[in-house]
């Protein structure tokens, strides 16, 4: 399998899309690093991580999820999501 990572802001994804390397089996435990300036970031800014089964001929996600980066009060959330 593999992680597809995307910046989505405003509702629109932002290039160039993340891609991690093949992980065997549940080795998800990585740190994946986004080259992003806080300042730069639109209120609705978020991240969306899609894992792709790469013994499928289906080219769909097996899983996915998005995380809003802004609270209600636009403020950066904190800390390290574990996904």
């Amino acid at each position: 399998m593999y992680l597809e990572v995307n910046l989505i802001q405003n509702g629109k994804i932002v290039e160039p899309k993340i891609y991690t390397g093949v992980k065997y089996g549940f080795e998800l435990d990585e740190i994946i690093e986004m080259p992003l300036n806080v300042c730069d970031l639109a209120p609705l800014s978020s991240i969306a991580i899609s894992v792709f089964n790469m013994d499928s001929l289906d080219e769909t996600p097996i899983a996915s999820t998005v995380v809003d980066l802004f609270d209600s009060h636009r403020c950066l959330r904190q800390g390290t999501w574990n996904l």
